[in-house]
């Protein structure tokens, strides 16, 4: 609900009610009602913690932000929430996580027919000795590849060095 006060500002109210044995109401008891900082300060926590997630969100679409302003909101928003997956680690000695990687298996197996196919092609035209057994022009096989377990070829890890690689050279 929004409203104005006295200085003329637009204001939002906005409030969550928690069972206090949820788990939102014990993080909510554990900001509101911690020894080491005020209830107010406890209130900003949660609310910074929000913030930092949904920020790039909820500017997402609006006609006043560009595209390298919401990126930088982005990037701003995934180093504060590195430096709480640090401090969590470090709270609670666990290990840091590994970064999970996205599967782009189908993205990239497209990618490589349509720069391969036609490059394909045209070696095969410019090389007429060759059989279509020796090699074949059409590539919809990529997808049927399967490595044996000996070759220790994991497409996972290799699509997560692909994206290391391509955010390395971003």
């Amino acid at each position: 609900m929004a409203t104005t006060d006295k200085a003329g500002r637009q204001r939002i109210q906005f409030a969550f009610n928690a069972d206090l044995d949820s788990v939102v109401g014990h993080v909510f008891q554990y900001l509101t009602k911690n020894h080491c900082f005020s209830s107010r300060e406890g209130k900003k926590k949660g609310v910074d913690a929000m913030v930092m997630f949904y920020k790039p969100f909820a500017y997402q679409g609006k006609e006043n932000v560009n595209e390298e302003e919401l990126q930088a909101m982005a990037q701003d928003s995934v180093a504060a929430l590195s430096r709480q997956i640090e401090f969590l680690c470090s709270a609670f000695e666990i290990e840091r996580p590994s970064v999970v990687c996205p599967d782009f298996g189908a993205e990239v197996e497209q990618a490589l027919k349509n720069v391969l196919t036609p490059e394909t092609a045209r070696m095969y035209q410019e090389t007429p000795e060759l059989s279509p057994i020796d090699f074949p022009p059409d590539l919809s096989l990529l997808g049927e590849v399967e490595m044996d377990k000996e070759s220790g070829f994991e497409e996972d890890a290799l699509l997560c060095d692909v994206h290391s690689n391509a955010e390395a050279v971003a």
